[in-house]
C-alpha cells in the first residue's frame, strides 16, 4: 500500500479544527445565547426561530454545493476558505445590528458548515492509514465535542459580562481553530485530490441506501438531547440552571472522549460491529432518563448520548470502507444531506408532538426508537466475505 502523500494526523487534526470553529462554534454555540438574546431585545422570540432557519437552510445549501466547488478549486482550498468563513461570520457577529444582520451572517456560516462537513471527512479518510481511520476520523469529529464542552464552560460565564464579551469570545476561539486548520492543512495543495463519479455504481447502490438510512436515523434519534435535555432537566425535573449546565458540560466531554473511544474499537473490532454496538448505546440512554430519573442515569445519558460524533465516526468510516475514497465525497454529500433534510422535517413533527402532548416521554422514546432501528439496518452493513 503507498503512503499517503500527505500526513493523516495534521489532516485529521484540520478536520477537527475546522469542525471546531463551522459546526461546533458556528452552530451550537447559538442555543446557549438564545435566551439573552431575546432577554436583551436584540432579537425576538420568532426572530431567534427564524435566524436558526436560516443556519440551516445554510447547511442545506453548503452541502449541495460542496462537490461543485471541490471540482472547480480543490477540497483544500475549499476548506481553508470555508474555515476562515466560519470565523468572519463569528466576527461579524459582535456588532449588534439586529435580525437581518444575524440571519444573514448566520447562514452564511451555514453554508461553510456544509463544505465543512462533506470535504473535511472526504480528505481525512482519503489519507488515513490502514488500521487508523477510526482514530482518524474519531480526530475530526472530536472538534464538534471540544466546542460542545467549551462553550458549555464559557458561555454563561461570558454573557454574565455581555453579549459582546461572549461573541468577542467566540471569535477569539474562531481565531485559534482557524489558525490550526491551516497548521493541519498546510502542504495540502489546492487542487481536487481526485475525480469523484457523480453517479454511485449499481452494485453499491443497495449499500448507500442503507447508510443514508442509517444516517438519518441516527440524525433522527439526537434530536431530543440536542432541543429539549437542558429544558428537560430543568422544567421537567426541577434542577437549577447550574445542573443543566453541568450536564451540557457532561455532554461535551462525553462527546470528545466517546468520539476517540468509538474510533478505536472500530479499528479493534470493525466498524460494521462497532456501528451497531453505539446504536445500540444510544438507543438505551437517549430512553433511559423519561424511564429512570435517578442521578446515574442522568449523568449516564449525558455522557453516553454526548459521545454521539462516535456513530458519525463510525458511518463515514464504513461509507468509506465500503465505496471507496473516490466515490466517498458524493456518497457523504448524500447522506448528510438527506439527514438534514429529515431531522428538518422531523423536528418539527416531535416540536408538534411535545406541545400536543406536554410531556417528554414520547419524544425521548421516539428518539430511542431511531436509534435502535439504525442498529437493526447497521446489521446489513457488515462486511462481507471479500472485505473480511
Amino acid at each position: 500500500m503507498s503512503q499517503p502523500a500527505v500526513p493523516w494526523l495534521p489532516l485529521s487534526i484540520a478536520g477537527g479544527a475546522a469542525l471546531f470553529v463551522g459546526m461546533g462554534l458556528g452552530r451550537f454555540s447559538y442555543t446557549p445565547m438564545v435566551p439573552a438574546l431575546v432577554t436583551e431585545g436584540v432579537l425576538s422570540a420568532a426572530e431567534a426561530g427564524t435566524v436558526a432557519a436560516c443556519n440551516l437552510a445554510g447547511f442545506l445549501a453548503g452541502v449541495w454545493l460542496s462537490t461543485k466547488l471541490s471540482r472547480r478549486f480543490g477540497e483544500a482550498t475549499c476548506l481553508r476558505w470555508a474555515v476562515g468563513v466560519s470565523f468572519l461570520c463569528l466576527a461579524a457577529s459582535i456588532a449588534p445590528w439586529g435580525f437581518v444582520w444575524l440571519a444573514a451572517w448566520r447562514g452564511l456560516v451555514g453554508i461553510a458548515v456544509g463544505v465543512i462537513m462533506v470535504l473535511a471527512l472526504a480528505v481525512v479518510t482519503r489519507h488515513a492509514p490502514f488500521g487508523r481511520l477510526g482514530v482518524a476520523a474519531a480526530l475530526t469529529f472530536s472538534g464538534v465535542g471540544m466546542a460542545i464542552l467549551t462553550t458549555a464552560v464559557l458561555v454563561p460565564r461570558l454573557l454574565e459580562i455581555s453579549l459582546f464579551a461572549t461573541w468577542t469570545g467566540l471569535a477569539v476561539l474562531g481565531a485559534v481553530g482557524f489558525a490550526a486548520a491551516l497548521w493541519g492543512l498546510r502542504g495540502h495543495d489546492g487542487h481536487p485530490a481526485m475525480s469523484s463519479p457523480q453517479h454511485i455504481p449499481a452494485e453499491l447502490a443497495g449499500k448507500v441506501r442503507l447508510l443514508m438510512a442509517a444516517q438519518i436515523c441516527f440524525v433522527l434519534g439526537l434530536i431530543p438531547h440536542t432541543v429539549y435535555w437542558i429544558d428537560y432537566l430543568v422544567r421537567g425535573l426541577g434542577s437549577d440552571m447550574d445542573t443543566g449546565g453541568l450536564h451540557w458540560a457532561l455532554f461535551g466531554f462525553g462527546a470528545i472522549a466517546g468520539t476517540y473511544f468509538w474510533g478505536r474499537l472500530a479499528d479493534w473490532i470493525g466498524f460494521g460491529p462497532g456501528l451497531v454496538l453505539v446504536f445500540l448505546s444510544l438507543a438505551i440512554a437517549t430512553a433511559l432518563p423519561v424511564l429512570e430519573t435517578t442521578v446515574w442515569a442522568l449523568v449516564a445519558s449525558s455522557l453516553v448520548v454526548g459521545a454521539q460524533p462516535g456513530c458519525s465516526t463510525l458511518l463515514s468510516g464504513r461509507a468509506h470502507q465500503i465505496v471507496g475514497p473516490s466515490t466517498m465525497p458524493l456518497v457523504w454529500r448524500r447522506m448528510t444531506m438527506a439527514a438534514a433534510i429529515s431531522q428538518a422535517c422531523v423536528g418539527y413533527i416531535m416540536v408538534a408532538l411535545f406541545e400536543w402532548t406536554g410531556s417528554y416521554t414520547p419524544v425521548f422514546l421516539i428518539g430511542g426508537a431511531a436509534f435502535a432501528i439504525g442498529a437493526l439496518i447497521s446489521l446489513g452493513l457488515q462486511p462481507g466475505r471479500s472485505e473480511r
